[in-house]
């Protein structure tokens, strides 16, 4: 009985994550989820595009295109950082969205963050004009405006965004990473280090290590809210 009651106190603790994670999976494939999950593939290039210039390199571009496919070029900087910036960095950013719940100005930082950032970078290395510019400048802008406007709409905008985050990492390493890791950011740094089967190996740590900080921000969540109970 005690279990149950955890259980359903987890659940109850994680409602609006569930909620959110169940209309993304029914909506899927549909046009009501495709605008966010293009602005997480721009944050999936606004992760590598930041690894580039915190190991001292130079963004070129960076694009996202509507199937969904992205790409960003720099030079020099920290190649492996760079590759695994994209796929590790995203489920990071889910990550801490989802596990700053328990500290609401932390959250609204969190989230203030990357709006500002993704505005920053597609102003600065996306061409003007092109639909990922504006993909990029105005879902920046809404989680921007989020963060500032109230803690509720902070909340909000961080569970909506912190899920779209994960279950996009997830599709990844469902699809890319576990299918054909050769065409993905894995398979280019395998190639760039002259070894192609590499592209598993390193396609499988960078999901451990996503799953584990998935894992460890939910936990933390419910270890916190336990402790509070605790008499």
């Amino acid at each position: 009985m005690t279990r149950i009651r955890h259980a359903a106190a987890v659940l109850w603790q994680f409602r609006y994550h569930v909620l959110c994670s169940l209309v993304a999976l029914a909506l899927w494939d549909t046009f009501l989820i495709k605008p966010f999950r293009l602005f997480v593939v721009t944050v999936h290039e606004v992760c590598h595009a930041g690894a580039a210039l915190l190991t001292g390199g130079e963004v070129v571009e960076m694009r996202t295109a509507l199937d969904e496919s992205g790409h960003t070029l720099a030079r020099g900087g920290v190649f492996a950082v760079i590759s695994a910036a994209g796929y590790v960095g995203s489920a990071f950013l889910g990550s801490l969205l989802i596990y700053t719940g328990k500290l609401p100005l932390l959250q609204r930082l969190v989230l203030l963050l990357i709006g500002g950032t993704t505005m920053g970078m597609t102003m600065r290395y996306t061409p003007v004009g092109a639909p990922d510019f504006y993909l990029g400048l105005f879902g920046g802008l809404v989680f921007t405006f989020m963060a500032i406007k109230s803690q509720p709409a902070t909340a909000a905008g961080s569970i909506w965004l912190g899920v779209m985050l994960c279950l996009y990492s997830l599709d990844d390493f469902r699809t890319d990473l576990w299918l054909y890791p050769e065409q993905t950011d894995a398979g280019i740094l395998a190639n760039h280090w002259g070894h192609r089967l590499l592209a598993y190996p390193i396609a499988l740590s960078w999901v451990l290590v996503s799953l584990w900080m998935m894992y460890r921000s939910m936990r933390a969540l419910v270890g916190e809210e336990g402790g509070r109970r605790k008499p």
